[in-house]
C-alpha cells in the first residue's frame, strides 16, 4: 500500500507534465510544440478526462521533432525509492513498595523495595525499487491509482507524501527549465544544462504511548513491619520511524535509444526489459533496471553515502 501510493503519487506528476506540455497553448505559440502534436495533446487531455487509461495507452511515436524528443526525455527519467522502516515498541513493568513500622513513634522504620520488567522489540525493513516515468505512465492500469488518497496525519507515510511536487520540481529545472518568472517563459523550454540527478529524503516520525500507574495505600495497624503502599507503574508505547529517500535521474542517451524500438503499450520498452533482471549490488543498495534506473539509484546510494560519512566538527570552549 505504502510503495503504491509513492509510485502513483510520481506517475501523477509524469502524466500531468506531458499533458501540460503537449497541451498548452503557451507553448504551441512559442515553437515548442508543433501543430500536429499540439493537436494530439489537446485531444489526449479531453480523452484523459473519461477514460483513465487514455495516457495509459498513448502512444509516444506520433509525436514529431521537438514534441517526440522532449516526451522521449520524459518517458526515460528514472526514479529510484529507497524505504528505511523501522519500528520499535516498549512494554515496561516497574512496581514498587514500600514498608513501615509505624510504632514506636521515636523509631520509624521505613524501606522500598522496587523492580522492572521492561521489554523492547525493534524492527527494521529496509528495500530499493527503480521507475521510470514512461514505466509508470504506461504499465500502470487502471485502477491502481485512480483513487484520491488524500495526506494521513496519523500514519503519513500511508498518505500523500508530496512526491509528486519532488517529481515536478526535478522536471522544471531539467527538462523544462523553469529558472525564471512564470510570465517571462515558455512551459516548454529545454534546459539540459539543469541538474542530472537530483535526491530528496523525506523522515515521518510516529509515536504512541501511555502509561498507567495504579497505587493502593495501606492504613498502619499496630507494631509489626507492615506494607504502606504498593504502585504498579505500567508503559506502552511504540514508534514508527520512516525514511523515504527519492532519487531521479535524466538519462538523455536513453532518450536517444526509444527511437530504435517498437513501441510496446503495457511493456517495458526493450532495453528496460533486457536489463530489469539484472541486478547491481552497491555499497547501500541493492537495484536493477535500466540506465535511467540505476543512475537514480546510484544517485541515491551517493546521498545515503554523504549521509553516513558526513563529517563532524565540535569545537569545544
Amino acid at each position: 500500500m505504502i510503495v503504491k501510493q509513492i509510485r502513483c503519487e510520481a506517475r501523477a506528476a509524469g502524466v500531468q507534465a506531458l499533458l501540460n506540455y503537449l497541451a498548452d497553448d503557451d507553448n504551441f505559440r512559442n515553437g515548442q510544440v508543433d501543430l500536429a502534436s499540439h493537436t494530439i495533446g489537446t485531444d489526449l487531455l479531453k480523452r484523459a478526462k473519461d477514460d483513465p487509461e487514455a495516457v495509459a495507452k498513448f502512444d509516444p511515436r506520433q509525436l514529431k521533432g521537438r514534441a517526440r524528443h522532449i516526451v522521449d526525455i520524459l518517458y526515460s527519467t528514472g526514479i529510484a525509492y529507497n524505504f528505511d522502516l523501522t519500528g520499535l515498541e516498549m512494554n515496561n513493568f516497574d512496581p514498587q513498595i514500600n514498608f513501615i513500622r509505624p510504632l514506636p513513634v521515636s523509631s520509624v522504620v521505613s524501606m522500598s523495595a522496587s523492580g522492572s520488567f521492561d521489554r523492547s522489540r525493534q524492527n527494521e525493513r529496509i528495500f530499493t525499487i527503480t521507475d521510470t516515468l514512461g514505466d509508470l505512465i504506461a504499465n500502470t492500469k487502471h485502477p491502481t491509482c485512480t483513487r484520491p488518497v488524500d495526506e494521513n496525519y496519523i500514519y503519513p507515510i500511508a498518505g500523500r507524501v508530496g512526491i509528486d511536487k519532488v517529481v515536478d520540481d526535478f522536471l522544471n529545472l531539467t527538462i523544462f527549465g523553469n529558472l525564471v518568472a512564470e510570465n517571462d517563459k515558455p512551459k516548454g523550454t529545454v534546459n539540459v544544462k539543469g541538474p542530472p540527478t537530483m535526491v530528496d529524503q523525506l523522515q515521518f516520525v510516529t509515536k504512541i504511548g501511555g502509561t498507567a500507574t495504579p497505587k493502593i495505600v495501606f492504613a498502619p495497624a499496630g507494631r509489626a513491619f507492615q506494607v504502606a503502599d504498593a504502585s504498579f507503574g505500567v508503559t506502552a508505547s511504540r514508534t514508527d520511524t520512516h525514511l523515504l529517500t527519492v532519487g531521479i535521474y535524466l538519462d538523455q542517451a536513453a532518450a536517444q535509444k526509444l527511437d530504435a524500438e517498437p513501441y510496446l503499450p503495457h511493456r517495458l520498452p526493450v532495453t528496460q526489459a533486457a536489463a530489469v533482471g539484472v541486478p547491481h549490488r552497491g555499497q547501500f543498495v541493492t537495484y536493477s533496471g535500466g540506465p535511467a534506473e540505476r543512475g537514480a539509484a546510484a544517485a541515491v546510494e551517493q546521498f545515503l553515502a554523504l549521509k553516513i560519512f558526513k563529517p563532524t566538527i565540535v569545537v569545544a570552549q
